[in-house]
This record gives C-alpha cells, structure tokens and sequence, in this order.
C-alpha cells in the first residue's frame, strides 16, 4: 500500500510540474490584459498542446530509469557473488519492463517532436542544426555547429532524413533557424543534448532487447531439456553491460531536460515572455555563488548516493536467524 500510494503521489506531481512546465512551452486558455495573464480556460491551460505527450514521455523516462536501475544493481551483484534470493528475479523484471517501455518510449518521442515541429520550430532547428529553411532537409547524425557562421562542420547526414523523421514526407520543407533572428535558442546544448538523450535512447533499447532474448531462451531451454546445450548463458559480459547502464535513465532523462528548457530560450513563456524581461535585479557573484553552492550540493549528494547504493549491493544484509521456538514439553524433558 504504502508503494502504490508514493507511486500514485510522485505522479501526480509530476503531472501538475508538467501541466505547468508545458504550459510555460505552448500556453494556451488565457488573455492578456494590462500586461497581465487571465486564465479563460482552465481545461486548455492545463491540458495545453504539449501536455499529453511530455506526460507521456515523463512517465516513460521514469519507468526506464527505475528498470535499468534494478537490473543494473542485480547484474552488479551476481559477478560479485553477493546476490540475494530475489537477485535474479529483479534482474528479469528489470529488462522486461525496460525492452517494453523503449519502444513505447521511441513512438512517444516521435509524436512529441511532430507536436514540437507545430509549435516550437525554432527548438526543432536547433535540435537538427538546419540553418536555413530548405526542402528535403538532411538528418544531421553527428558534427559540431558552427552558430556564428551558421554551419555545422564535419557532419555526418543522411540526406533528406530530417523532413522525413520530423514530419514523416522526405520532401517537406522545415523552417530554419534563419527564419528566427534573435528568438532561437542556442545551438551547440541543445543540438548535443538531444543527440545524447537519443543515443542513451538507442543503447537501452538495444540493451534491453538483448537481455530479454537471453532471458526468453533460457526459459525455454529449462522448458525443453534438449535446447540446454543450446541457450545462451548469461556472459560475464551482458552483465557488465547491464550493470554499465544503471543510471542511463537518469542521463537521458537530463539531457531530454536541458533539450526542453533550453530549447525554449530566449523564452520563459514562449513566444510572449522573454526570460530577460523577468531576470530579477540580483548581483552577479550572488548568481554564481547560489548556482555553486548548489552544484557543490547535488554532486556531495549523487556521490553519496552512488557509494550507498554500491555498497548496498555488494554488502546484502542477511536476516537474522530466530530462535527455534521450543514446545513446552521439550523445554522440560531438556531441563530433565
């Protein structure tokens, strides 16, 4: 009960943080008077046209995080021969759910860049590093963007792939980035964040598909003593990579992070509020002090984290034996 009521509390949560968050990205229900935000439809403010699908993507992102971690630290533990009765169990569930999720995850992500195509081109230009408008854009897999003068050096492309992917017809036209002078975010984090969140992406999904084959021929081959000789076992190596990729959610889920908020500049409401219009009036070492003690913080608290749960793993805590409890009868014949 008491697990069904955090999971039930952390989302909704995350659905209000997200509802708000993808309000501030494609706002919706309201009206401007004197300068001033009126809600005039709560359900379109709430509901705005990013919301279904940064929900969607969210909750999908935090179930492959927890997956990959649990299978994570159960691979950790079983080279280290300090696994534990559920161990293998975990381990199972672990991958299942996660060879699940990442291909939900991948259609989820496809569906949220067509909505970010039709409300923030300018973000979806950063992403893909398209400078000037053209049809049958390229897809850029990797090189470095050039801002100042409007290139990306030494890429790799697969040509028209970008009008492909993002609106399905490898000849659409996709705007530029030329198209936004001084309202585009910019380009290098956002560019390099999304190719990071993709490529973690990429490695769960192969990953977890791996790790799911293995398990399903091993099961069969305990159903079917004739396959023994023939199923795979689960190589020092598999294990390594699944012990590897523990906090790959939480990689993915921050670079998908840094995307979003950057991508939304130079905007704190986008397209209405820039985010210099509500800076507030502090000094700069105030800045870079707060912004240092809290970097100090969370990196004093991830370690922590880290050595706890890696301990945790390989120091398994075993129950304590209880007394044998003893029948009356036998407790007087003993003392006899």
């Amino acid at each position: 009960i008491a697990t069904l009521l955090v999971a039930g509390g952390t989302t909704l949560s995350a659905f209000w943080i997200l509802a708000l968050n993808s309000w501030m990205q494609t706002p919706a229900g309201y009206e401007i008077i004197d300068g001033r935000f009126h809600a005039t439809d709560w359900w379109s403010v709430v509901f705005n046209p990013s919301f279904p699908y940064r929900l969607t993507h969210k909750l999908l992102a935090s179930a492959l995080t927890a997956s990959f971690l649990v299978a994570g630290v159960s691979a950790w533990q079983l080279p280290k021969r300090t696994a534990t009765g559920g161990t293998r169990k975990a381990l199972r569930t672990g991958v299942m759910v996660a060879a699940i999720a990442i291909p939900l995850q991948i259609v989820a992500g496809d569906l949220h860049g067509l909505n970010t195509l039709q409300h923030q081109p300018a973000k979806i230009a950063a992403i893909e590093g398209i400078w000037h408008t053209e049809r049958g854009a390229p897809l850029t897999l990797f090189g470095w963007p050039d801002e100042k003068n409007a290139r990306t050096d030494f890429a790799l492309q697969i040509p028209k792939g970008a009008s492909l992917v993002l609106a399905h017809d490898a000849d659409a036209e996709l705007q530029g980035l030329n198209e936004f002078p001084g309202a585009h975010p910019p380009v290098a984090p956002v560019f390099w964040g999304f190719r990071v969140m993709v490529g973690v992406g990429m490695l769960m999904l192969a990953v977890s598909w791996f790790g799911a084959w293995q398990l399903v021929l091993r099961k069969t081959a305990r159903q079917d003593p004739g396959l023994a000789d023939t199923a795979p076992r689960p190589v020092r190596w598999t294990l390594l990579a699944l012990a590897a990729m523990t906090f790959s959610g939480w990689v993915a889920t921050l670079a998908g992070w840094y995307v979003t908020e950057i991508g939304r500049q130079p905007f704190i409401v986008y397209g209405l509020v820039r985010t210099a219009d509500v800076v507030a009036p502090h000094a700069s070492p105030m800045v870079g002090a707060t912004l240092a003690a809290y970097v100090t913080l969370y990196v004093l608290l991830l370690t922590a984290y880290v050595a706890v749960l890696k301990y945790m793993a390989e120091h398994p805590t075993t129950p304590a034996q209880d007394p044998p409890v003893l029948h009356p009868a036998a407790v007087t014949a003993r003392g006899a």
